[in-house]
C-alpha cells in the first residue's frame, strides 16, 4: 500500500510534521510518499519526496499541476491530508481529485476576541509575527462550518480525523464521524522527581511573547517569594519576539535565578526529567498547533505541568488530574498553582503519575499509529495491495 502525505511544509520537528514522521515510523509495513511545498528536515523517512513549491496557504490551487504530477508517480492508494480547517477545501481542487482520501485536521483557529487580545497586553505586530494571527487564521474565521462538513461530504474521504476537541464538536454537530488523534510523545523511561533543593520551573518552545514567557517571568517573581531557593530554566528557540522576552528577564529582580537557554537542546526528556514543574503559559488557544507537543513531552516523563486553559494545552491535559490548568494571563493563579506543586510531595506524585497514565493510555504515538492505520483500512494481518500489484491485476484481467 502507498500513502501520499499533503501537508504545507514539512519539518519532523513540528506539530504537524512530527505527527507525520511518527506514522512513518510506526507503519512500516506501507510505502509513505511526501507532496509539500518544502522539506525543512527528515526528507530521508519517505519513499519519495515531491517539493512544489508556492505558498503554503494556496500551494494546493495555484500548484495543482505540480501537486497531480507528483500524485501520478507515486500513484497512492491513499492520499493523506495534513493541515487546519481549510484542508476539507483542498480535497476539491484539480490535483487531489479522483484519490481516496484521509483528512487530519489539526485545529480551527479563529481570531482571537478583543478581549482576549487586550487582556494579554501584546501589540498587533507581536500576534502577527505568530500562529495566533496569520493569514489563515483569519480565512477559517469566516468559514461557515456547514461549508466545511459539506466538502467533507462530497469527496471521496475515507476518515477524518483531529486531535483538536473544538474541531471535533463543530464537525459532529454537522454529522461527521471524527476520530480523535490524541498523541504527543511515549512514555520514557526517565523519571521526574521531586524534590526541595533548588527546585526547577521549566519552559521550553519558541521564544514568542504568545507563549506567555513574560507571564511566567511575572508568576515565578512570586514564586521565589515563597520558595526562595527556586529558580527559573527557560530553554528557548529563538524567534524576533526573543529581545522582548530577554529584556523582560533583565528586568526581574529574581534574574539571578533565572537561567536563559537558546542554544539548540539535544535532548529534551533528559531537560524535563531534572525539572520539578513545567511551565506552559500560552496566552491563546491556537498559539501553536494541538496538541503542544512540549507539554506531552513533559508528561511523558511524569513532570508535573501548570498551564493555561486554551485549546492546545487542553487537547491532551486533564485539568485536576494530570496537569493543572489556569486562565490565561493570570500569574497570582499560576504562581499559585506552581507554589501548590513544589510544597505538597502528595500532590506532586499524583500529578506525576496520572501523566504518565494518561500517555501510556490514549496520547502515545503507538495509539496515533493505531488510529490511522484504521484510517488506512489496515488490519495487523493484512495489508492492502500496492499500487505495482494492483497494475498487474489490471493487467492480468486484461490477459
Amino acid at each position: 500500500m502507498r500513502v501520499a502525505h499533503v501537508i504545507s511544509e514539512f519539518s519532523a520537528h513540528e506539530a504537524m510534521g512530527r505527527t507525520i514522521a511518527e506514522s512513518v515510523r510506526g507503519i512500516t509495513d506501507i510505502d509513505h510518499h511526501l507532496v509539500t511545498t518544502h522539506v525543512h528536515d527528515g526528507a530521508e523517512r519517505f519513499g519519495s519526496v515531491h517539493e512544489v513549491g508556492g505558498s503554503i496557504s494556496t500551494f494546493v490551487v495555484t500548484r495543482s499541476a505540480q501537486v497531480a504530477e507528483a500524485l501520478a508517480a507515486i500513484e497512492p492508494d491513499v492520499v493523506h491530508l495534513h493541515g487546519g480547517a481549510l484542508t476539507p477545501l483542498w480535497a476539491h481542487t484539480a490535483g487531489l481529485s479522483g484519490h481516496q482520501l484521509v483528512q487530519t485536521i489539526y485545529g480551527w483557529p479563529k481570531v482571537p476576541s478583543y478581549g482576549s487580545w487586550k487582556a494579554s497586553g501584546l501589540g498587533l505586530r507581536a500576534l502577527r509575527r505568530s500562529n495566533v494571527l496569520a493569514t489563515r487564521v483569519l480565512v477559517t474565521s469566516l468559514l461557515p462550518d456547514r461549508l466545511v462538513a459539506n466538502r467533507i461530504r462530497h469527496s471521496p474521504t475515507r476518515a477524518v480525523l483531529t486531535p483538536d476537541a473544538a474541531a471535533e464538536r463543530r464537525l459532529a454537530a454537522q454529522g461527521i464521524e471524527v476520530t480523535r488523534l490524541r498523541s504527543g510523545a511515549e512514555v520514557d523511561h526517565r523519571q521526574a522527581t521531586y524534590s526541595t533543593d533548588r527546585p526547577t520551573i521549566l519552559f521550553a518552545g519558541r521564544a514568542e511573547r504568545v507563549r506567555g514567557i513574560e507571564t511566567l517571568v511575572e508568576a515565578f517573581e512570586r514564586v521565589a517569594g515563597d520558595v526562595p531557593d527556586a529558580r527559573l530554566r527557560l530553554l528557548l528557540i529563538p524567534t524576533p519576539d526573543l529581545e522582548a522576552v530577554l529584556d523582560r528577564v533583565r528586568r526581574s529582580p529574581r534574574v539571578a535565578s533565572i537561567e536563559v537557554r537558546t542554544e539548540p537542546v539535544t535532548d529534551l526528556g533528559a531537560e524535563l526529567a531534572d525539572a520539578q514543574v513545567g511551565a506552559w503559559p500560552f496566552l491563546f488557544d491556537y498559539t501553536t498547533s494541538p496538541p503542544a507537543m512540549a507539554v506531552a513531552e513533559a508528561m511523558a516523563v511524569g513532570l508535573p505541568v501548570v498551564a493555561t486553559e486554551v485549546g492546545c494545552v487542553q487537547s491532551i491535559a486533564n485539568d485536576g488530574i494530570d496537569t493543572d490548568l489556569v486562565p490565561a494571563g493570570d500569574a497570582g493563579a499560576l504562581a499559585d498553582r506552581i507554589v501548590g506543586l513544589l510544597r505538597d510531595p502528595r500532590l506532586w506524585a499524583s500529578r506525576s503519575a496520572a501523566a504518565r497514565a494518561t500517555i501510556a493510555r490514549e496520547a502515545s504515538w503507538s495509539s496515533a499509529v493505531d488510529v490511522m492505520r484504521q484510517a488506512y483500512g489496515l488490519t495487523d494481518n493484512e495489508v492492502a495491495p500496492t499500487g505495482e500489484f494492483r497494475a498487474l491485476a489490471r493487467l492480468a484481467d486484461v490477459g
